[in-house]
Formats: C-alpha cells, sequence, structure tokens
C-alpha cells in the first residue's frame, strides 16, 4: 500500500511540474499575412505572453498571440 501512494505522490509531483513548463505556438499577424515565431515554452513563453508584442527589424511592431489555434 506504502508503495501505491509513493507511486501517486510521484505521479503527481511530475504532473505539477509539466504543467509549470507549458508550451505554446506563438504568431503575429503582418500585412502579408500570419507569420509563425515557433513554439515557446516555459519563462519564454511567459516573458512574451508578458510583452505581447514583437518588434522587427524595420521598428514595426506587432502585437503576438500563442496557442490561439
Amino acid at each position: 500500500m506504502k508503495k501505491l501512494w509513493l507511486k501517486i505522490g510521484v505521479l503527481g509531483l511530475l504532473g505539477m511540474s509539466c504543467a509549470k513548463n507549458k508550451c505554446a505556438e506563438c504568431h503575429y499577424d503582418a500585412p502579408s499575412g500570419e507569420v509563425e515565431m515557433g513554439t515557446y515554452c516555459g519563462d519564454e513563453l511567459k516573458n512574451l505572453e508578458d510583452l505581447g508584442t514583437y518588434t522587427d527589424s524595420l521598428g514595426t511592431t506587432y502585437v503576438v498571440h500563442c496557442g490561439e489555434h
């Protein structure tokens, strides 16, 4: 019985740690159409979502959308 509870506990901890490293595909809408930015996970995703924008090399700023497909 102790082994069963230990396994349940370990699986629970793994599940919680995986939820913290959430991943999502991100893109922005440019005049020429949707531009895929790729998949971001964990802190990179959080930072991108908190900022909410992407600025290209010409200085144009676009609104970023993550995980909406």
